[in-house]
């Protein structure tokens, strides 16, 4: 039997494989493959590739009806992991009124699939299209999840704080690409229908390999929207503020929220001597307060949620066993904990700083990337020889603006000159003496 090559199925064929790479790149990129945000939006991508290779062997094949049926059945799981994903990003839980709509429109598009027999095969440039509402109600929940994905890349590119709002913008870009532009072919199809796809497949593909590449290069991106984390403080049981860490623009003092923490553990003395999580609501947010043996941690954040729970947790135990030996003498000097700047990179990386609102913000927070380059980490070490002063320098770049440090540098460099030369003028004098 003789496939049916012609520049429809080359098309579809390399379409399928773009995403199909794109999908298996957020399976094995290392910042983001652990996302369970994310977790459905692969598996999207994966059946967007599979539905296209169906398109393409329908093709192959000469129009077949039951690859054809396939591939447009392919849509609804497609449409679902879509639906699911972006409802985590939203708002961390599988349901919304969208993915019932999905549902039932795909039930339905199974019914019409049992149904074709009875229905009129039509051929349209050896892609095959069947009776008018299967094929309206397939084009139909195309472009409806067309739409759900550009709300969500507005809504993200909108409420992306400035630290982040480039690569928002980025993904926004893939985003407007691979759903509005498609969606226009389908809607203006005309008797071109091969201008048509390859115009579709060329935005789907272009837009999919940018927002892609965005995500993979911020994953910041997926939280912006399922809540807003404000504010981290430790304390030791004694009520000593040990560490704090602000991602947004507070105007508490860390006296004052201490003291706020205590004030709550005393009138939670029975649920916060047995350790665990309290969640207490806020005027506008939630702290979520979290008791071990040495040490108490509260979150400040928009709302409560299992990830967040669970990261604080994580970061509370980490937290005490990298300063258990300091928590066991008693000791409450916040310079001894600032090297914790590390474990909010390692736990709280993914949640996007608000504390900057613009390039004239007198504080551009270093911890946004707390990993020191190997060039400036060797130059520091040769200038800090003693092992706590130069642990201390490090936890000061990690707080201070990004250009610090090269400034800083710079200004060294000026000083050694400048000392090496008044060095060398008062060897000259004593030896002209």
């Amino acid at each position: 039997m003789s496939l049916n090559w012609n520049l429809l199925s080359i098309l579809f064929l390399i379409s399928g494989i773009i995403v199909f790479i794109s999908a298996l790149t957020t399976f094995i990129a290392p910042k983001i493959k652990k996302l369970h945000s994310l977790k459905y939006i692969k598996f999207a991508l994966i059946f967007l590739a599979i539905t296209i290779f169906f398109d393409a062997f329908a093709v192959l094949f000469m129009n077949n009806m039951t690859i054809y049926i396939i591939s447009v059945l392919l849509i609804i799981p497609t449409t679902i992991c879509f639906s699911i994903g972006i409802n985590y990003t939203l708002k961390e839980t599988y349901l919304s009124i969208h993915l019932i709509v999905i549902l039932c429109s795909g039930v339905l598009l199974c019914f019409l699939a049992f149904q074709l027999e009875s229905g009129e095969q039509i051929v349209v440039y050896g892609n095959l299209s069947v009776i008018e509402l299967f094929w309206f109600l397939q084009e139909a929940l195309t472009v409806f999840l067309a739409i759900i994905i550009f709300y969500w890349g507005l809504k993200t590119w909108k409420n992306a704080p400035f630290l982040i709002k480039k690569d928002a913008t980025i993904f926004f870009i893939g985003i407007i690409l691979s759903t509005i532009f498609p969606s226009l072919t389908i809607i203006i199809e005309n008797e071109n229908f091969l201008l048509s796809n390859i115009l579709c497949y060329t935005f789907l593909n272009i837009g999919i390999i940018i927002f892609i590449y965005a995500i993979i290069k911020e994953p910041k991106l997926l939280y912006i929207l399922p809540f807003t984390v404000y504010r981290i403080l430790v304390k030791d049981k004694y009520g000593y503020p040990l560490f704090d860490h602000d991602w947004s623009d507070s105007d508490i003092s860390e006296v004052m929220f201490t003291g706020f923490i205590n004030a709550v553990q005393v009138m939670s003395e029975e649920v916060m001597n047995k350790g665990g999580l309290v969640d207490i609501n806020l005027e506008e947010g939630m702290l979520i307060i979290h008791e071990s043996i040495a040490i108490t941690v509260g979150l400040v954040t928009s709302k409560s949620s299992k990830l967040l729970r669970d990261t604080l947790v994580n970061f509370s135990e980490d937290f005490e066993q990298q300063f258990e030996r300091q928590l066991k003498q008693k000791i409450n000097d916040k310079s001894i904990y600032e090297p914790a700047y590390l474990l909010i990179d390692k736990y709280f990386s993914n949640f996007p700083f608000r504390l900057i609102k613009s390039k004239k913000h007198p504080l551009l927070l270093s911890g946004i990337s707390t990993q020191i380059p190997f060039e400036l980490e060797n130059k520091l070490k040769n200038i800090f020889p003693d092992a706590k002063e130069y642990k201390s320098v490090i936890s000061e770049i990690i707080k201070s603006p990004a250009c610090v440090s090269e400034e800083f540098l710079d200004l060294y460099e000026e000083l050694k000159k400048e000392k090496d030369y008044l060095h060398d003028n008062d060897v000259k004098e004593l030896d002209d003496k």
